[in-house]
C-alpha cells in the first residue's frame, strides 16, 4: 500500500493518450529508464509516481491515462512501496516476469548502493560532532514528516465508523495489551472482512485467526541464528507494510529494536534521515538497519527480503488486476488492515519522539515541518530537501564557528 492516499493519482487528468496510442518501446530503452530513475527519483512516493506519469503517461505514451491510473489503483492495494511496485509491473507489460524482475532491481539497486555507502560513513564517522549537527536538524524534521504521513494515511484509510473503532482498537491493544502488532493487523483485517461480508462467517474465520497466529510464530521460533532472524524480520516487514514506508517504521521499531537490539531507536531515526536524502523507494532504511545489524551481508539480506513480496505480489498478481480489485473479501480485509496501521504506526513512533525532541528549537524544527505539508500543503520531497540543505548549514555553521 503506498505512502499516499489514492486521491493523489492524477485519475481525473483528461488522457494525454488513448488505449490505442499506446506505444511500448524496446526493453532497451525500458530498462535504462528505470536504471536512470533509479539515480534520481529522490523524494518519496508522490514525486516518484509524478515523474513516472509524466514520463510514461504525458511524454512518451508508453501507456494510457487510464491503464496508469488502474495498475495505481491494484498497486494500491499492495503492501510496500507502490513506484516500485509500478516499476515492476510496466518491466512485466514488456518482457514478463523476467521484465518485472529487470524493471524492479534498476529501481532499487542505484538507491540501495548509495544507502550502503551512506551506512558505512555512517558506522565509521557517525560519532563525528559535524554528523551530529546535520542530523540535529534532519532527525526532528524526519518526525514532522512522519506526522504528517500518520494524518494523511488516517485520513485515506479511515473511511466509517467500523474502521475508526479497529484504529482505535489497535493503539489499545498494543500499547496497554502489549499484543504483537502482526496479530492485531491480521485480526483488524478479518474482522472488516467479517463485518462487510457476512456476520455468520464468523465461526470459520474465528478458527483461522488462531492457527494464523500460532504459524507465524513457528515460523518465527525456528529462525533461532540471527540471519535467518533478520530474514524473518525484513520479509514480515515488506510482507505485512500496508502504509508503505510508514508501516515498514514500525515493524524494525518494534523487532530490531525493542526485540532484537540490532540498533537504537536513535540509529533507527538516522537511517531513516537518511533515507530521505537517498534516490530509491523510502523502504531502504531497512538497508540502513540490515547493515548496523550484520555488516554489508546484513544490508543485502535486508533489501533482498524487505522487497522480495512486491516482486511476488505483483508478478502473481499482474494477470488477475481486474478480479482482485473487485474482490469484497481482499478489500474488506485490506480496509480493515490499513486502519489498523494507522494506530500501529502512531504506538511504535512514540518512542522516536525523545530521540528527535531534546529541545525546544528541535521541537519547533519538527513543528514546522508538520504544518508546512498538513497545512500549507508544500511537497515531502522539498521538505526533505530543506531539511538536509538545513542540517549541512547548520554543521557549517557550528564547525566554522568551533562548537560542537
Amino acid at each position: 500500500m503506498p505512502d499516499t492516499p489514492a486521491q493523489t493519482l492524477p485519475a481525473d487528468q483528461p488522457s494525454p493518450a488513448s488505449e490505442a496510442d499506446e506505444t511500448m518501446p524496446a526493453a532497451r530503452e525500458v530498462f535504462l529508464y528505470f536504471l536512470l530513475l533509479g539515480f534520481i527519483n529522490v523524494g518519496g512516493p508522490v514525486a516518484q509516481i509524478t515523474m513516472m506519469f509524466n514520463q510514461m503517461v504525458e511524454r512518451r505514451h508508453w501507456m494510457s491515462n487510464d491503464r496508469f491510473v488502474k495498475i495505481m489503483a491494484f498497486t494500491h492495494m499492495l503492501p510496500g512501496p507502490e513506484a516500485l511496485q509500478l516499476a515492476i509491473y510496466v518491466g512485466y507489460l514488456k518482457r514478463r516476469i523476467l521484465g518485472g524482475i529487470l524493471a524492479g532491481l534498476t529501481f532499487i539497486i542505484p538507491g540501495a548502493a548509495v544507502m550502503v555507502l551512506l551506512s558505512w560513513l555512517y558506522v565509521t564517522y557517525g560519532s563525528l560532532p559535524q554528523v551530529n549537527n546535520a542530523l540535529y536538524i534532519l532527525k526532528p524534521a524526519v518526525l514532522g514528516i512522519i506526522a504528517a504521513g500518520i494524518i494523511k494515511l488516517g485520513r485515506a484509510a479511515i473511511q466509517n465508523w467500523v474502521l475508526a473503532g479497529l484504529l482505535v482498537g489497535a493503539i489499545i491493544a498494543m500499547r496497554f495489551g502489549g499484543i504483537d502488532f502482526l496479530l492485531v493487523l491480521l485480526a483488524a483485517g478479518l474482522l472488516n472482512m467479517l463485518i462487510t461480508e457476512d456476520l455468520p462467517r464468523m465461526r470459520t474465520v474465528s478458527a483461522v485467526v488462531p492457527l494464523a497466529g500460532v504459524g507465524l510464530s513457528g515460523i518465527a521460533a525456528l529462525a533461532a541464528p540471527q540471519w535467518l532472524q533478520m530474514a524473518w524480520v525484513f520479509l514480515k516487514t515488506g510482507l505485512f507494510s500496508f502504509g508503505g514506508a510508514y508501516a515498514s517504521l514500525a515493524f524494525l521499531q518494534r523487532d530490531a529494536v525493542e526485540r532484537y537490539h540490532w540498533l537504537t531507536a536513535g540509529q533507527l531515526l538516522d537511517g531513516v534521515a537518511l533515507s530521505v536524502a537517498t534516490p530509491g523507494p523510502f523502504m531502504l532504511f531497512t538497508t540502513f538497519a540490515g547493515y548496523l545489524a550484520g555488516g554489508l551481508f546484513g544490508a543485502v539480506l535486508a533489501t533482498c527480503f524487505v522487497f522480495l513480496p512486491s516482486f511476488v505480489l505483483v508478478l502473481i498478481g499482474a494477470p488477475y488486476i481486474e478480479q482482485v480489485r473487485h474482490n469484497r473479501r481482499i478489500q474488506g480485509f485490506l480496509a480493515g488492515a490499513s486502519a489498523a496501521v494507522v494506530g500501529v504506526i502512531l504506538v511504535v513512533s512514540l518512542p522516536l519522539i525523545p530521540e528527535a525532541f531534546v529541545d525546544l528549537f528541535s521541537i519547533a524544527i519538527g513543528v514546522i515541518a508538520f504544518l508546512v505539508i498538513v497545512l500549507v500543503k508544500v511537497d515531502v520531497a522539498l521538505v526533505a530537501v530543506g531539511a538536509i540543505a538545513g542540517g549541512i548549514a547548520y554543521a557549517t555553521v557550528r564547525a566554522l564557528a568551533g562548537g560542537s
